[in-house]
């Protein structure tokens, strides 16, 4: 509406003049002019404007929805994140418990000592505050997505990751997302629609009519005819094409700056996720090698392995689970990063 504002023509205008003579007997005189000006090469400019304008409105729009989508999309990710991470914490705890339950009955007996016994709480104590702390990390992340999702409450217990779609060659990828990439699109939309200003300030450049109807009465006589008159802008449309027509040389410009930068984010979207895709799973096959949290139990309560032996293997392997989820984690959100412009 704001672009089609001002293309009906100019509004027209009525003249009237009243004039006593002098002496009194030269009567009186009276002028009357009604006259519509015409502009038909700037206005028919104008109107390709305003039918071009909103395609470049167009991309924010785009661009605006994308965002809210691709922060719901990071959001999810990060749920399943903190939901396989909160389960992990309970087992762990669970385990935990078992331990120095195990080191109360001991101590009980006098077959632990206080150090021990310490150990063993202040290991239950750190833990159980992960638990916590996990928590209220993820319901904070189930509020974000209430607040995206416009306050309707969202029940989000997934601990599956969506299936990751197979990645293209990098060139097939990079042409399929500048197809779409509504930045670019509405940088194009403007280089067109500052041609067309252009054209309309040439337009306006060009003399204007204006044809009407006048009225004169003189001394007891009166005329009637047709009112015509010429507008020539030789002053008011100064420089205007010259700064429209730079205007439209620097969208030009930030149009090819904007394919530059789109190619080498591409590009760094692209290795980075093939990288952690890779780390990922090698980081996965080495941790799942290992797996010894219930030989570690066992170990520990045939008296194989000390307290301190066990604390230090169950931090360096809850230190690994933890690095692997947030391998995994990172490289989804990559995934989602790189495949953004589906949305």
């Amino acid at each position: 509406m704001q672009e089609r504002t001002g293309l009906s023509l100019p509004d027209p205008t009525v003249d009237f003049d009243y004039m006593n003579g002098s002496p009194v007997s030269a009567g009186q005189q009276t002028d009357l002019t009604i006259a519509q000006a015409f502009e038909f090469p700037g206005l028919a400019a104008r109107r390709k404007v305003a039918d071009r304008a909103p395609r470049a409105r167009a991309g924010t729009d785009r661009h605006a929805r994308r965002e809210v989508l691709l922060d719901a999309h990071r959001t999810c990710i990060a749920l399943v994140h903190a939901n396989k991470r909160a389960a992990l914490l309970e087992r762990r705890h669970a385990a935990v418990v078992r331990f120095r339950d195990g080191m109360r009955a001991r101590f009980a007996k006098e077959a632990a000592t206080i150090l021990d016994l310490n150990k063993a709480e202040l290991l239950e104590a750190g833990i159980a505050a992960d638990v916590r702390s996990a928590e209220m990390e993820r319901r904070a992340l189930v509020q974000h997505l209430i607040e995206l999702n416009g306050g309707t409450a969202i029940t989000f217990t997934d601990t599956l990751y969506p299936v990751a779609p197979d990645l293209p060659p990098f060139e097939q990828y990079e042409t399929a997302m500048e197809a779409v990439d509504p930045d670019l699109k509405r940088l194009l939309a403007e280089c067109e629609v500052s041609v067309q200003r252009t054209r309309a300030f040439k337009a306006s450049g060009l003399p204007q009519f204006e044809l009407g109807y006048r009225y004169q009465g003189i001394l007891g006589a009166s005329f009637n005819g047709v009112h015509a008159g010429l507008s020539v802008p030789l002053l008011s449309n100064r420089n205007k094409v010259k700064q429209q027509q730079q205007w439209t040389t620097a969208t030009g410009l930030l149009t090819e700056e904007h394919r530059l930068e789109h190619y080498y984010e591409a590009k760094h979207l692209y290795d980075r996720t093939v990288e952690l895709q890779a780390i990922s799973a090698d980081f996965s096959a080495r941790l799942n090698a290992t797996q010894n949290e219930s030989l570690l139990e066992k170990a520990f309560n045939a008296g194989q392995i000390t307290v301190l032996e066990y604390q230090m293997e169950l931090m360096l392997r809850q230190e690994s689970m933890d690095r692997w989820l947030g391998l995994e984690r990172d490289h989804r959100l990559a995934v989602v990063e790189l495949f953004a412009y589906l949305l």
